[in-house]
């Protein structure tokens, strides 16, 4: 081993000679020729050298380049996203439809009223929302104190008018005042300010009913016509509590079933075939 290692610079030669004899093969492969100095033996590895060169190129483009498959997938999300999109709008054309619906057939149950339907634009940023913004105004028809009314009871009286809005007070403002009747006796009393437990409304107060009055807990109660603000007999709320105490001032505590919160369409009312009151 020691002589071989002395003579290293034979053996340096002759590994450079045969060196340069594969790539004089590998070029003259690369002419085209296969039938020079060991032709048939360097083809099948110059084959096997760019198959595997085909390979690594494929995989780096697959990697760096978007395939056809990213590029379906990205179409199918864009085509998921659309649907859904359809679809939620569809959902909230529904529960629109509904509650139009609702207000039409309290309408058409009220023949001898006159309404404006119109669209929640805003809300006093208080706890109670207390005022709340419509769209319809003067060139409506509509005008300071009209009464404002759902299917599920009073909302309250306009206040302010424009030409396409109006502000409306609703049954949360403390200084709001509307006569009421209890339905099945037929006394009058008048219904305003809040019921509070922890801060959370609970209902309206009722006040001023005859000393006498058999007031139950359940009994209906609907606006009295009193007043020539709010059309006789449009349903209020029920009586939740009743005050035999004597505590304060109210006789009854009394639900209030709009959802002043989730408020999104009301009537208005702009006029009656018949005298109120």
């Amino acid at each position: 081993m020691r002589k071989l290692w002395k003579n290293r610079p034979m053996w340096i030669a002759l590994i450079a000679i045969v060196l340069l004899i594969v790539l004089a093969a590998f070029t003259a492969n690369g002419r085209g020729s296969k039938d020079g100095l060991f032709g048939t033996a360097v083809v099948p590895v110059a084959e096997g050298l760019h198959a595997v060169q085909q390979r690594i190129g494929g995989f780096f483009a697959r990697v760096f380049t978007p395939s056809r498959i990213q590029e379906e997938n990205e179409r199918l999300r864009e085509t998921v996203l659309l649907q859904e999109q359809k679809l939620a709008l569809l959902d909230e054309t529904e529960k629109e439809n509904a509650r139009l619906s609702e207000l039409l057939n309290f309408a058409e149950s009220n023949p001898d009223m006159h309404f404006v339907t119109a669209s929640v634009i805003g809300r006093d940023s208080n706890p109670y929302i207390d005022t709340i913004t419509l769209n319809a105004g003067s060139r409506s028809g509509v005008a300071e104190k009209m009464a404002v009314i759902t299917p599920d009871g009073v909302v309250g009286r306009v206040s302010e008018v424009g030409p396409n809005w109006c502000r409306v007070k609703t049954m949360c403002d403390e200084k709001m005042r509307i006569s009421v009747m209890v339905q099945r006796t037929r006394d009058e009393g008048m219904l305003g300010g809040l019921y509070l437990e922890d801060g959370e409304i609970l209902g309206t107060l009722l006040y001023y009913l005859p000393g006498k009055a058999d007031v139950r807990e359940g009994d209906t109660i609907r606006t009295s016509g009193i007043g020539g603000f709010f059309p006789k007999g449009l349903y209020v709320g029920t009586v939740l509590s009743v005050n035999r105490e004597g505590r304060g001032t109210h006789d009854a505590v009394v639900s209030m079933d709009v959802d002043f919160l989730h408020l999104e369409e009301a009537l208005i009312v702009v006029g009656v075939d018949e005298a109120i009151g």
